[in-house]
């Protein structure tokens, strides 16, 4: 499943204010790593992720694809989604929203939190970085 135009292109923004604001370079690879993650709302795995950006550039690296996901989520322009038995699943939606992951079948889908659920913004006197709901079927 692809995301909307609108949304895709304001993904792409963010991440490349973000780059910017650090300082880091976003190079065609870079760029084509979070185009591929961003346009998904299927919660891609880093090695799904590498299928479809080695269409574009054939000599790239699942290393490669790994370490600029997890430079994205140290950014926090994507979320690592834990799913038992396989591979991490990765989301660039950065609004707040919930997972369910059904491990039978290592599907992660997105479901939208009740509005009346009261979630801190800060602990310890430290602010939340993201707040991750997940339900496991």
């Amino acid at each position: 499943m692809i995301i909307n135009e609108q949304e895709l292109t304001s993904r792409l923004e963010n991440f490349k204010k973000v780059s910017r604001q650090h300082r880091l370079p976003i190079t065609p690879q870079k760029l084509a790593i979070f185009r591929t993650l961003a346009a998904s709302c299927s919660h891609p795995s880093a090695q799904n992720i590498h299928s479809l950006v080695k269409e574009i550039f054939s000599n790239i690296s699942l290393a490669t694809v790994y370490k600029n996901l997890k430079g994205f989520i140290n950014l926090g322009l994507v979320v690592e989604i834990p799913v038992p038995g396989e591979p991490a699943r990765y989301d660039a939606k950065l609004e707040t929203h919930g997972h369910v992951i059904d491990i039978a079948l290592g599907q992660v889908y997105d479901f939208e939190l009740s509005p009346g659920l009261n979630l801190s913004e800060k602990i310890m006197g430290k602010e939340i970085k993201y707040t991750q709901v997940t339900h496991y079927l």
